[in-house]
């Protein structure tokens, strides 16, 4: 065999890279210990601990049209996610997962050195995803209490912001804002504002009515939570019809959404019933979760009115804490930036009552051993 050179100039990567995406950071879960516990018990991504529902289940066993392609413009998902919120299909766009719609918003809006602006802490994609597209990322830091400052967001935006985002509840402090602090921040913004509810079945609250009344909101939703259907990756969002005629442009095909997971959507839909039910188990799951904790020394639990918690610890720094859950199979999560102001606190998704017990034993246990 004759075995030829390579030949060519040298490829230089860092040239070729661009400089924001060498700097952006990586989206990653904690490491791994070293030595694999025995049990693994995660609840570090807000994901449902029951799974889809069985009619879910049923429809992804009945799929036999794998060797076809989906919808091009996943029309009768969008129909189905429509009928669920009580908006048109017109108006809602799909996406792999909810970062793949604000993905698509940002192909919609964001030109280099436009502006948008977020409150912080808040959900960790957004400034990166943002910044990826160009976009200079203003920061409206909450207020103590983490409370939303609609009369800062109403300053921040100025003649280059193409976007505002509201995350509400809010991850990862798990609040609620108040509904008329919202409503005079989306008032007093010239751009569009995007409310991004995908924790909305545990709050129990719901912006479309926002939308109806103000034509520049956008309200995003995910069917990881609720649904149980994290690993389908099916993010959605309903959006001013205004914008629907330009969106559907940038809008992937088939909604990067495949047939599996469109259809364990509709059928999702479908059972509303058996998710309802796993919605309220969660959130009692929660509160007397929280209640345990707050027996604990020095533990406080925030409110929340997702399906997870965010809890202060009694040490100026919680990573090791969390590495030490993580080394003895619990996983949680840690937000280590100073400036957000959540050094001391840990997050903590609610699983099944089994897992949420194992977690209170094993916190209790890792703070009792560095009291």
């Amino acid at each position: 065999m004759i075995q030829v050179a390579a030949r060519g100039a040298a490829f230089d990567v860092e040239k070729a890279v661009r400089p924001v995406v060498r700097a952006a950071p990586v989206y990653a879960r904690e490491a791994e210990s070293p030595e694999r516990p025995a049990r693994v018990v995660r609840l570090d991504w807000n994901e449902s601990p029951y799974g889809p529902s069985p009619k879910a289940r049923a429809a992804l066993a009945d799929l036999d049209a794998m060797h076809r392609y989906p919808e091009i413009d996943a029309r009768t998902l969008r129909d189905a996610l429509g009928r669920y919120v009580g908006a048109a299909g017109e108006r809602v766009v799909v996406g792999a997962g909810l970062d793949d719609v604000l993905n698509t918003l940002a192909m919609l809006l964001i030109e280099p050195g436009d502006r948008v602006v977020i409150s912080e802490p808040t959900f960790g994609l957004y400034r990166p995803l943002f910044a990826l597209h160009g976009a200079e990322v203003v920061d409206v830091p909450l207020l103590p209490g983490f409370a939303l400052d609609a009369d800062g967001v109403a300053a921040a935006i100025d003649g280059r912001t193409k976007l505002a985002i509201i995350c509400n509840p809010n991850n990862p402090t798990g609040n609620l804002f108040d509904a008329a602090t919202v409503e005079r921040a989306v008032a007093g913004a010239n751009c569009l504002v995007a409310i991004d509810e995908a924790y909305a079945e545990f709050a129990g609250v719901a912006h479309l009515p926002l939308a109806e009344r103000y034509p520049n909101v956008a309200v995003l939703r995910t069917m990881s939570k609720f649904a149980g259907l994290a690993g389908m990756r099916v993010g959605y969002g309903v959006f001013p019809e205004a914008l629907m005629p330009y969106l559907l442009r940038v809008m992937p095909a088939f909604g990067n959404v495949g047939a599996g997971s469109a259809a364990a959507t509709i059928a999702s839909l479908d059972d509303l019933p058996y998710l309802n039910a796993n919605v309220a188990r969660i959130v009692a799951d929660r509160d007397a979760l929280a209640n345990a904790l707050a027996e604990l020394p020095g533990v406080e639990p925030l409110p929340s009115a997702t399906n997870f918690l965010l809890v202060r610890l009694p040490v100026a720094d919680a990573a090791p804490i969390v590495g030490r859950l993580g080394a003895r199979g619990v996983h949680v999560r840690h937000f280590s930036r100073p400036d957000l102001g959540l050094a001391d606190c840990l997050r903590v998704s609610v699983g099944t009552p089994e897992e949420n017990g194992i977690f209170l034993s094993e916190l209790d246990t890792v703070l009792g051993s560095v009291a």
